[in-house]
């Protein structure tokens, strides 16, 4: 009866201790996307407004603090281990991730742009309010409905209440500067008949040069940590293209993913890091494989995959 009882008690505890880091996930990614999105409309907006149109009045110290930020915010939300992140929201937290991300780099540049010209300003603040609408829709269309789609997993659905929609990264139709003639003169828009196509531009795991058909050996504390660098080679920007790595080692096949917000035409490149994979035994070699999603109306898939082999080392 004695066992019977402790038994009971210790199950009730492992059950309140798992609704506990549902809940604590819950509200710390929701506290995330809420200052992510005060950073936006408060700092950011209004450090645009304040320039009245003209980019040599913007503050670029004003700017470099959001992007500074956004690159915190995202870089936090990265680095969560297995523990902070329950199994039913590891999808979600990959939009939570890749939301950030698109947040992050796009302010990084936009900073980096208003100390050139100005009518190079305003055309990068074009691109840069299509890449936030981009991460407002991984928030609204992905991210909010696996999170709900992970309480429902977790029999959980009363924490929905922790639960808010943040607003939009800004308002995009106040930001002090014509960017919507910027847009419409800069952005080709969708031809069928243009050459589409990205492909796999280069592959680092740990900081090492994964080659196709290579082989990296992961010693030490090196972790199987992915930098994976995607080009444009077609006609006309792309954006929101998902990159996916799937490391299978003997324990099971894992798949981690990130979004790339947006990428010039002719050339242009993206760099996502993409982490979050367990170690596979010691001496065993793995395969691992990166994808970039092919793009619409695009024909030659080839580049768009590399595969080689990781070795976890001593």
């Amino acid at each position: 009866m004695a066992f019977a009882f402790i038994f009971f008690v210790a199950r009730g505890c492992v059950a309140t201790q798992e609704s506990t880091q549902v809940r604590k996930y819950v509200t710390n990614a929701d506290s995330l996307l809420s200052e992510s999105s005060n950073l936006g409309n408060e700092s950011l907006q209004g450090t645009l407004q304040r320039a009245g149109g003209d980019p040599a009045k913007l503050d670029v110290e004003a700017l470099n603090q959001v992007a500074n930020r956004s690159q915190s915010l995202y870089l936090q939300a990265l680095n969560y281990d297995e523990v902070e992140v329950p199994p039913e929201f590891e999808n979600a937290h990959h939009y939570l991730v890749s939301s950030l991300g698109i947040r992050a780099q796009t302010t990084e540049r936009l900073a980096k742009a208003a100390t050139g010209d100005a009518e190079g300003f305003t055309g990068t603040l074009a691109e840069a309010v299509e890449d936030y609408r981009i991460s407002d829709a991984v928030v609204r269309n992905h991210y909010l409905p696996a999170v709900l789609d992970g309480l429902e997993e977790a029999g959980q659905q009363r924490d929905q209440d922790y639960l808010s929609e943040p607003e939009p990264f800004m308002d995009y139709e106040q930001t002090g500067f014509d960017v919507a003639a910027q847009a419409a003169a800069g952005v080709v828009q969708d031809d069928p008949n243009a050459l589409h196509g990205v492909e796999i531009a280069a592959v680092e795991v740990a900081g090492q040069p994964l080659y196709s058909g290579g082989n990296v050996v992961l010693t030490g504390s090196d972790e199987p940590n992915f930098t994976v660098t995607v080009k444009n080679g077609g006609e006309t920007p792309e954006t929101g293209v998902e990159v996916e790595v799937i490391l299978n080692t003997r324990a099971e096949r894992q798949s981690q993913k990130a979004t790339i917000g947006r990428m010039r035409a002719n050339g242009g490149t993206a760099t996502v890091n993409i982490s979050g994979f367990l170690p596979g035994e010691l001496n065993e070699t793995a395969e691992a494989t990166v994808e970039a999603e092919p793009v619409e109306y695009e024909e030659y898939l080839k580049n768009n995959t590399l595969t080689g082999t990781v070795t976890f080392g001593l």
